[in-house]
């Protein structure tokens, strides 16, 4: 009887499969929760219906988020890529252009959601700044006579920084906190279209954040007016970077209610201007939009701008140069060296070739072929006679 009631309490094999499918249905419940109350989000504003972003996925990592977008744009990648969260895409439609929106230094336990128009949210491990400068690489390296539009917004101190391929295009863009403030007064300005709350324009930490967002605005509407750039065939890469939110929090505090003003703004303007840059593009663009949050202490992420140049890289470091080299130059080397190794000996052998020698060389360049009648008629190894031509 005790073995009986000893068997009837073991779990059998379903039981335990049962268990096992429970406990990881947790554990994933338990990572999305996770996931969902960190600062680090990928959201998907926007993307046409021939680029698959599945729903669910394992947190994608930072570092290859370029890869993400490369792949999105329809360049390979020299190692594959880990995140399952990219579906297979049409191979006869690419995207026009990718837009990548990234807000620096998001104070903890704080997170965005953009209110409409997501396509799709993952979580993201923080493993460093996502470096597009690959992607750059490409599109030049594909269309090397042909110049791409690529904008690079960003803060230099309290300088707001846009670098472009096209400089004289964005030249008139204010680039000071007084020509910010001065441009926030006109008509259809961010300052007059969203609600700022207790955001305060005249203090310097609130100018900077709304002064992104007009720039953002700005750039859109100065491409609008210039279709030729938008339609011209060659790929188009964006990367705007915000850093007003993590000022704000430095400011008045991680929980202060500028920052969750903030953060409500955002989250209302952000997809708007999805639909304002799917309508430049008509439809055939990718916006995404990456939450960071502020580095653990000890912690330092730099950021590389999308358009440096090798002459700004510090410590006179030498430009960095593809992976293939090392194999390009020994193959050209090494091959240059034989070639001239085969000539030299072949040269040699020529200028010290002795001319009684009956070689194929006399026997195939003389008037007639010689015969074995002629070895007869001279004697083997006898030098042949000189003919006489008419």
């Amino acid at each position: 009887n005790a073995e009986v009631m000893q068997s009837h309490f073991l779990p059998t094999s379903s039981q335990h499969a049962t268990v096992k499918m429970a406990s990881r249905w947790i554990i994933s419940c338990l990572a999305v929760i996770i996931g969902l109350c960190r600062a680090e989000q990928l959201f998907v504003l926007h993307a046409p219906s021939y680029v698959q972003f599945l729903p669910s996925a394992s947190p994608l990592r930072t570092v290859e988020l370029p890869k993400v977008i490369g792949l999105v744009l329809g360049f390979s990648t020299s190692k594959n890529l880990e995140w399952q969260g990219l579906g297979p895409g049409s191979i006869f439609q690419r995207p026009r252009a990718n837009l990548l929106i990234s807000v620096e230094n998001l104070p903890d336990g704080l997170t965005l959601q953009p209110t409409g128009g997501v396509r799709a949210s993952y979580p993201v491990k923080q493993t460093g700044w996502p470096d597009l400068s690959a992607v750059h690489d490409h599109i030049v390296s594909s269309f090397p006579n042909r110049k791409s539009l690529m904008v690079d917004l960003g803060m230099d101190g309290n300088v707001f920084e846009v670098r472009s391929l096209y400089p004289e295009l964005f030249s008139e863009l204010p680039a000071t906190p007084q020509q910010i403030a001065a441009d926030l007064q006109k008509d259809g300005s961010v300052l007059r279209t969203e609600r700022l709350g207790s955001l305060n324009t005249t203090r310097e930490a609130d100018l900077i954040f709304v002064g992104e967002l007009q720039l953002l605005q700005d750039i859109v509407n100065t491409l609008t007016g210039k279709q030729e750039l938008v339609t011209d065939g060659v790929p188009d890469l964006f990367s705007f970077s915000l850093s007003g939110v993590g000022r704000l929090a430095l400011e008045y505090g991680p929980g202060s209610q500028q920052v969750k003003d903030a953060m409500a703004v955002l989250n209302s303007y952000l997809p708007k201007l999805s639909e304002a840059v799917a309508k430049l593009y008509a439809g055939n663009v990718v916006v995404e939009f990456l939450t960071l949050s502020t580095p653990k202490s000890g912690v330092q992420f730099s950021r590389r701008s999308l358009l440096q140049q090798t002459q700004d890289l510090p410590g006179n470091l030498a430009p960095q140069v593809s992976k293939d080299y090392p194999v390009i130059f020994n193959m050209t080397l090494w091959l240059g060296i034989l070639l001239i190794l085969a000539v030299y000996a072949i040269t040699y052998n020529m200028l010290y070739m002795e001319p009684g020698r009956d070689s194929i060389i006399y026997r195939m360049t003389s008037g007639r072929m010689k015969t074995e009648d002629d070895y007869y008629r001279f004697g083997q190894g006898a030098h042949r006679p000189v003919q006489k031509w008419d």
